[in-house]
Order: C-alpha cells, then sequence, then structure tokens
C-alpha cells in the first residue's frame, strides 16, 4: 500500500475510534482498510495449497 495512503488510514481511524469522523470518511476509511487487508492476496493465493476435503488424515 502506498505510504500516502497508510498515513490516510492511520489518520481516518484515530478519528473513527474518537468518535469524530463524519460519514465520507467512514466510508473512505472502509475503502482503504478494504485495500489494505487485500494488498498482496493476489500473490499469496496462488501459492496456497488445498488438500481434498473427502481424505482423512491421521497424526501416525
Amino acid at each position: 500500500m502506498e505510504p500516502n495512503k497508510l498515513a490516510r488510514l492511520s489518520c481516518l481511524f484515530e478519528k473513527a475510534v474518537d468518535n469524530n469522523a463524519q460519514f465520507l470518511e467512514k466510508r473512505e476509511l472502509d475503502e482503504l482498510y478494504d485495500e489494505f487487508i487485500n494488498d498482496g492476496r493476489d500473490m499469496m493465493k496462488s501459492k496456497m495449497v488445498v488438500f481434498p476435503l473427502e481424505i482423512k488424515r491421521s497424526a501416525s
């Protein structure tokens, strides 16, 4: 995530915690938070190993 967006996310988060965020700021915070959470996930998704659910595994 870009540093300026991360700084804005932090600022809006502080306002929200203090209950001083306006409606549009809350929406912007939601969008920035989603971007922050999803940043880099596409690359991680391709590295995931998925095991079939039908096969039962045991420790022994």
